[in-house]
Parts: C-alpha cells; sequence; structure tokens
C-alpha cells in the first residue's frame, strides 16, 4: 500500500445515491423544500444550512434515512473501483450521515473492510475537524491527500485544512455550476474517471 497516497471519500451523492431520498425526508419537516433550495444547503455545510433555514425536524431523519438505506443498491463500478483502490491506497470516509448508517449500507455490499476509517455526523458536525482528527490519529499531510465530494461546502471545507487535489463528482447533490464555483482540481462524471486521475496523480 502507498502509505503517502490517501483518499478521502465524501459519502452521500458520491459512494451512496441519496439526494432523493435525503430531500423526500426534509420535506417530511418543511414540505416547502425544493430541490432547488436543499441543493442550496451544500454551498456551506449542511448542519449550518439546515439550521439557519429553520428545518425543525418533525421526525428523527437519521431513523428515517437509515430504513431507506435498508434497500439502497450499489453501483457496481464503484463498488469495483473502491476495491481496486484499497489495495494501493489508505481510504477515508467523511460525513454528515451517521456513522452506523454508513457501515451497515457499506457491509451489505462488501467493501467495509475498504475503508481504514469513517467518521460520521455523530462525531463532528464539522468536516474541517473530522479531517483534522484523522490528520493527526493517521500522521496524514494533507499534500498526500486526494479528497472527491459531490458539494461545494465540502470542497470549502477541505481547502480550509490546506487539501490541495480536491475532486467534483457529478451526479450527487450539486451541478456542475457550483462544484465549478470552488475550482476543484477536476470534475468528473463517474468514478472510472476519478479512478483515471487517482492512478495519474
Amino acid at each position: 500500500m502507498k502509505q503517502h497516497k490517501v483518499i478521502f471519500f465524501d459519502f452521500d451523492g458520491v459512494i451512496a445515491d441519496t439526494l432523493h431520498i435525503a430531500l423526500e425526508i426534509n420535506q417530511m419537516s418543511k414540505p416547502t423544500l425544493t430541490l432547488e433550495r436543499y441543493q442550496s444547503y451544500f454551498d456551506g455545510n449542511i448542519n449550518d444550512a439546515i439550521h439557519e433555514d429553520k428545518v425543525v425536524q418533525k421526525i428523527d431523519f437519521f431513523k428515517e434515512y437509515g430504513k431507506r438505506f435498508k434497500t439502497l443498491e450499489i453501483d457496481e463500478e464503484k463498488k469495483s473501483i473502491i476495491q481496486k483502490l484499497a489495495k494501493e491506497y489508505q481510504l477515508f470516509i467523511i460525513s454528515s450521515t451517521t456513522t452506523d448508517i454508513i457501515q451497515s449500507y457499506l457491509q451489505k455490499h462488501g467493501i467495509l473492510s475498504c475503508f481504514t476509517e469513517i467518521l460520521g455526523n455523530e462525531v463532528h458536525a464539522s468536516k474541517v475537524k473530522k479531517f483534522q482528527i484523522l490528520f493527526k490519529k493517521y500522521s496524514i499531510d494533507p499534500k498526500n491527500v486526494i479528497f472527491i465530494t459531490d458539494s461545494s461546502g465540502d470542497m470549502k471545507e477541505a481547502k480550509e485544512v490546506n487539501i490541495k487535489k480536491i475532486i467534483g463528482i457529478l451526479g450527487g447533490f450539486q451541478v456542475e455550476e457550483a462544484l465549478k464555483k470552488e475550482k476543484p482540481s477536476l470534475i468528473v462524471k463517474n468514478f472510472s474517471q476519478f479512478y483515471d486521475f487517482v492512478k495519474t496523480n
């Protein structure tokens, strides 16, 4: 394994296709919430955005989210590429979803062992803090990190901890125009393009 190369993954919208699930659950608490408004939450930290927009959770979001994950499938191309990357790189997930939901999903699809550690929303609301926790614990230099995400807010937080190689992926929670604003190293359409980038950087 190339210990000098580390890959951090966002989870929702990157590994798991969950935009419409998350939107529907939030609409149960705020019926007037539109897709466009919800997508704008990801221009920053999602936890802050929900608080600022006064989305009062009338149900237990993560309890409902966990139920829906039980039948959520995984893209086989993503699964295969994650398995390939795990043979050469140290893989981590930082997410605004709770760790238990992520672990159950990855276990179901046979790739939990590919990841060194997963830090979810219960660890800290800030991804900056979660990056810092893992950098310290595993003696990770940010210059050796590649981070893949589907949101401009995540990109902002990655920049705060001096990650330089930031990849935006389409098909998640935000559209290409939103991702371009943060000037990532590259915007890819799928995991195959991401894999090509990793192997050449």
